[in-house]
C-alpha cells in the first residue's frame, strides 16, 4: 500500500492509478481529491482492524478475557496487515494535523468508550479494584497496546522493543508471544483486587 509505505506527501495519484491499473483521471470519478482518497483508505483500515479485534468478542466475556483477546487479535492483525498500523503512524506524524483532526476521534473514541465501560463493569462485579481511575486506566491499557503493535511495524520501535526486551531474533508471532503475555498479565495484575491476585511462586 503506497500511502502506508511512502506516506501521504510522497505518494502521487499517478502512482496509485498505475498500481490499480487505471487511468489517473478515473481516480477522480470516485474520489474528490488525494486527501479524500487517503481518508477513505484510512477509514477502511480502521474498519478492518476493528472487525478483526472486536468482531468476535463474546457477550459474556469479562474484562480480563477481553483484554487478552484484544491484545492477541491486535498483534495477529498487525503481523498479517502491517500497512494499517503504518497508516496510523503516518497520521500521527508531523504535518498531518488536518488528517488527525478528521480521523483521530473516529479511531480513539470507540476504543476509549469500550475500555472505560469494561473497567466500570468490572468494578461493579468486584473484578476490578475500586481505587482505579477508570479514564486513566483505559488510557494506559490502550497506550500499551499501541506501543506493542507499532513496535512490530516501525523500524525505530522494532529496534527499541528488541533492545529493551532482549529479543535477538526477528519479531514475529513466536518471539512476541512471551512479551505479549507478560503485558496482558501486568495489566490484569494492576486492575485486580489484591485478594484476587495470584500469589507469587
Amino acid at each position: 500500500m503506497l500511502f502506508a509505505n511512502q506516506g501521504f506527501a510522497r505518494t502521487d495519484v499517478a502512482q496509485i492509478a498505475q498500481r490499480a491499473g487505471v487511468a489517473k483521471g478515473s481516480i477522480y470519478n470516485y474520489f474528490e481529491s488525494k486527501e479524500d482518497l487517503y481518508l477513505t483508505v484510512c477509514r477502511d483500515g480502521l474498519e478492518r482492524s476493528r472487525k478483526a479485534v472486536y468482531g468476535d468478542i463474546g457477550s459474556g466475556w469479562d474484562l480480563y478475557r477481553q483484554i487478552d483477546h484484544i491484545f492477541r487479535r491486535g498483534v495477529a492483525f498487525v503481523l498479517a496487515h502491517p500497512e494499517y498500523a503504518r497508516l496510523y503512524l503516518n497520521t500521527a506524524s508531523a504535518g498531518m494535523d488536518r488528517f488527525a483532526d478528521k480521523l483521530s476521534l473516529e479511531v480513539e473514541k470507540y476504543t476509549a468508550d469500550h475500555l472505560k465501560k469494561l473497567i466500570e463493569d468490572g468494578m461493579q462485579r468486584v473484578l476490578v479494584r475500586k481505587d482505579v481511575d477508570v479514564s486513566l486506566a483505559a488510557f494506559l491499557i490502550n497506550s500499551l497496546y499501541i506501543m506493542l503493535v507499532i513496535s512490530l511495524v516501525s523500524r525505530h520501535f522494532q529496534v527499541r522493543i528488541k533492545e529493551y526486551l532482549d529479543i535477538r531474533e526477528g519479531l514475529n508471532d513466536l518471539t512476541i508471544e512471551q512479551p505479549l503475555g507478560q503485558v496482558v498479565n501486568l495489566i490484569c495484575d494492576f486492575l485486580k483486587p489484591l485478594k484476587n491476585r495470584e500469589s507469587p511462586g
